[in-house]
């Protein structure tokens, strides 16, 4: 795989990545191909397309509603193409490989930002798992793999709406804040005319102590692989014309 630090511009007044991406990103490694057709869902500043891109040369389309984040996307990341647009509503002849992303799973019942771009990335009324999976259903190839990460509180609702949709999950992984802490996050990797059982991977435990700053051995592997580092732009500087 390649390697070097990757630069992304990302907003200042809108969602930033977090560790959940790059925790996705580590586990969906062992999934990956190189010259695989892969569409970042969702993409946001691009970040996870962008690693993709970096280790994999992944043959690579990302899509993003947010038209200031898609300007950033195809910024980052120069040899892909961005489609601005909700991909709920995204029509295409073009079948993918590998579908990746890290969804919108809060709760409609959350109370709701005030700023529109947070509310896009972090609520799930904007993309419901019932219609997230049927749409990756549309336009993966018939082994296509569906990568995604989701609250762990959830699980059940995800398995049961995967299978509804015609997706066997094939592995699973649990992201714990501590090893006595319940799992916030699960990571998985879903695939269609599957009848694989589930492989349920060891826990990632993120922290040894209960500092932020006291990251597990393995959190400082994947900080230390991914090897990112932002640049925050308003939107207001942004010139789309």
């Amino acid at each position: 795989m390649a390697s070097g630090i990757v630069r992304l511009y990302q907003l200042s007044d809108g969602y930033c990545y977090n560790s959940d991406s790059l925790f996705l990103y580590d586990f969906s490694k062992s999934f990956l191909k190189a010259k695989q057709s892969l569409l970042d869902v969702g993409c946001g500043s691009g970040i996870l397309g962008k690693l993709a891109k970096r280790d994999f040369d992944v043959e690579l389309t990302m899509i993003e509603k947010d038209k200031y984040m898609a300007f950033l996307s195809q910024k980052n990341v120069l040899d892909s193409e961005v489609i601005c647009g909700d991909f709920l509503n995204y029509q295409s002849e073009k079948r993918f490989d590998v579908l990746l992303c890290n969804p919108p799973f809060y709760r409609c019942e959350i109370i709701p930002a005030k700023n529109k771009r947070l509310n896009w990335a972090r609520n799930e009324s904007f993309m419901p798992l019932k219609k997230f999976f049927h749409k990756s259903k549309c336009i993966l190839k018939p082994n296509g793999i569906l990568l995604f990460c989701y609250d762990a509180k959830e699980a059940h609702r995800v398995f049961f709406e995967l299978r509804s949709a015609g997706f066997n999950a094939e592995v699973a992984r649990f992201v714990h804040p501590r090893a006595e802490k319940e799992a916030t996050l699960v990571m998985i990797k879903a695939k269609i005319q599957s009848k694989s059982s589930l492989k349920i991977l060891p826990p990632l435990f993120t922290h040894i102590g209960k500092e932020q700053m006291q990251n597990s051995p393995e959190v400082k592997r994947i900080y230390s692989e991914c090897s990112t580092y932002s640049l925050k732009v308003h939107s207001s500087y942004i010139d789309l014309e």
